[in-house]
């Protein structure tokens, strides 16, 4: 239960709020904002917080952590929704839906500010008079817009303040017809404006008014005589149909729209925005988001829209969305139209030619997703033994793991349990079991003796390759035993640890004082999975070894069943319900059993009540 204290504080504050617009911040007992949201009324939604039985999951987890409170009053809603992203971006609250790294996305900026414009790559967005396009998720593919760019319009590349004092010598690129040279000062800010404007409307995706355009100047240059010009303008016009004609054709009604889906799996996930402009898709864009792990399809999605679209350069007319989001986006119309003059209409299909698209948008979410989880286990793991190696003192990067954990149950059946990690990851050929031969009762360090001989005199008997760390699932005592069996077989050096489970401290041989690490760290978390794979395998063992004992003790206190009966009974409750609950009818089914038998065999198991021990404490 809340402390008392603490929702009276919270109560405090809000008493004389009122019902303005605003943001709120809920911050944790260290003084962390851990949820930034915007109300229309601030003191009735802030007030929601406060009941612990909220219908809402995310609202219950958020209640557990909440501990102060702070706000911020705007004018309207759309206001708040500005402010929302701002302090979103600022904060990085952990219980916010949010986009991933996303100060790294580069823009294209035409830096209209400037009496003779450049097309530049840039990362920051400033509100100066430039037109800026993106963000760009593939750095490479932005590179290769800006480059086709240059190719194919004339405009300057090289940085400077025009127009110079006096006229300058143009660079080479002039003389290679790539840029029209207004260092020299012989070029009119009309004719470089129309250069501009083709820019713009070719990274909007308006190519075919675009082309419309560049056919009227060719025609106007040719009537002229001016045939070098029209030359010019015909080759712009041969490479932007190419590009065109590469693109496929996704919307016959021609229009402008963005397509978004999202795939999700825990508290990750990845947003696909499909470009369609003049009905073909000009481009895909990857976002990876966060918090995802107690929200709602609607939640994500405004996340998304209020992240993405309150600083892009070009809103489309349609955005088409999934049909699980859909859901109340007035505020967030309202706040993108205030931002950019402009109103999208959401869509949210559930058949037709636009479902198709979007699915097409949610197969390459989960394929992206797929792709981004599988880099950053394989990052994590390569990270993981590096620091394995940097911290155990290791004189090779540990590619290979072993990790041997012993099972019983107050000391019946003990068994023990190898388990090998190759590059971070479970290899299953490698897995071990071993049924103990000398010891038998309580004896973990004996039997982890015994196991950690018999596997390295195998090694080395068969001249295969030693593991690179050996993890023992024990402390000291267990540790101390195993090294002694390195040690016997002239193995001494062979790195190894133990991994004491109640605290997960590490030990090494020869030392009773254990070490921590971050048990979080990339190092801990590879660690604590290698244990853990070694103590499931083990586990899951020595129950089918009791389980198969506990069965036969049964059948052997039954008259009149001899070994093939007994065999067919075992092979038959091996996988189904065990015998002792099994019906008349059950027990007639299993090969070899008659009725009289089956009889005897019920009666048997009922009159004696055999007790069988249903879960063992290992």
């Amino acid at each position: 239960m809340k402390d008392s204290y603490v929702l009276k504080s919270i109560q405090e504050k809000i008493r004389n709020l009122g019902s303005e617009p605003g943001c709120y911040l809920w911050k944790n007992t260290e003084g962390d904002v851990i949820y930034v949201g915007k109300a229309i009324k601030l003191q009735s939604r802030i007030r929601s917080y406060l009941n612990p039985r909220h219908p809402d999951r995310k609202t219950r987890a958020l209640y557990v952590e909440l501990f102060d409170l702070d706000w911020i009053v705007t004018r309207t809603e759309a206001e708040a929704l500005i402010l929302e992203a701002t302090l979103i971006k600022k904060y990085n609250p952990k219980y916010n839906v949010r986009l991933k790294d996303d100060k790294r996305y580069p823009f294209i900026c035409v830096s209209l500010s400037e009496m003779y414009p450049m097309v530049f790559l840039t990362r920051k967005v400033k509100d100066n008079g430039d037109k800026f396009f993106g963000p760009f998720t593939d750095v490479r593919a932005a590179r290769e817009t800006l480059e086709l760019i240059h190719r194919i319009f004339p405009v300057r590349k090289t940085k400077q303040k025009l127009p110079l004092p006096r006229p300058a010598r143009p660079c080479l690129n002039f003389h290679m017809h790539r840029c029209l040279g207004p260092c020299q000062g012989n070029v009119s800010t009309s004719v470089y404006q129309e250069l501009i404007e083709e820019i713009i409307s070719f990274l909007e995706g308006k190519k075919e008014s675009l082309i419309g355009r560049l056919k009227s100047s060719m025609l106007e240059a040719s009537e002229k005589l001016e045939y070098e010009r029209a030359g010019y303008i015909k080759k712009r016009i041969d490479q932007i149909t190419q590009i065109r004609e590469k693109q496929t054709v996704v919307s016959l009604d021609g229009g402008d729209e963005d397509v978004i889906a999202f795939a999700r799996r825990d508290n990750e996930g990845q947003v696909i925005l499909l470009e369609i402009r003049g009905g073909r898709l000009e481009g895909k864009k990857s976002f990876p988001i966060t918090g995802l792990e107690l929200s709602g399809d609607d939640e994500i999605i405004q996340a998304f829209l209020r992240d993405y679209y309150l600083r892009a350069s070009l809103i489309p007319k349609n955005i088409i969305l999934p049909i699980s989001a859909k859901g109340n986006y007035e505020a967030i119309i309202s706040a993108i139209a205030e931002v950019s003059n402009t109103t999208p209409k959401l869509k949210f299909p559930e058949a037709g030619q636009k479902r198709s698209i979007l699915r097409l948008a949610e197969k390459n979410a989960e394929l992206s997703l797929t792709e981004r989880i599988l880099a950053t286990k394989l990052k994590d793991q390569t990270v993981a033994m590096k620091e394995i190696q940097s911290k155990l003192n290791l004189k090779s990067l540990p590619r290979v793991i072993e990790c041997y954990d012993i099972s019983h149950f107050q000391g019946s059946s003990p068994v023990a349990s190898g388990v090998m990690f190759v590059e971070g990851k479970p290899y299953k050929p490698g897995y071990r079991h071993y049924k103990m031969r000398g010891y038998e009762g309580i004896n973990d360090p004996g039997m982890m003796h015994e196991v950690i001989a018999r596997r390295l005199a195998h090694l080395v008997n068969e001249e295969e390759n030693l593991p690179d760390l050996i993890v023992i699932d024990g402390g000291p005592t267990q540790l101390t035993r195993a090294a002694e069996a390195a040690v016997a077989l002239d193995l001494g050096h062979l790195p190894m640890i133990g991994l004491a489970k109640k605290r997960e401290e590490i030990f090494f041989p020869g030392e009773n004082s254990p070490y921590t690490f971050d048990i979080h760290s990339p190092m801990m978390r590879l660690i604590r999975s290698v244990r853990d794979e070694a103590h499931r395998f083990g586990v899951t063992y020595h129950r089918n070894l009791r389980k198969k004992k506990t069965l036969q003790s049964v059948l052997d206190l039954i008259p009149d069943i001899g070994s093939m009966r007994r065999k067919s009974l075992l092979r038959y409750f091996q996988s189904k319900k065990k015998v002792e609950d099994a019906t008349l009818k059950e027990l007639l089914e299993v090969p070899g059993i008659g009725e009289k038998l089956a009889k005897k065999i019920y009666e048997a198991l009922h009159k004696k009540n055999i007790p069988i021990d249903k879960n063992p404490n290992i």
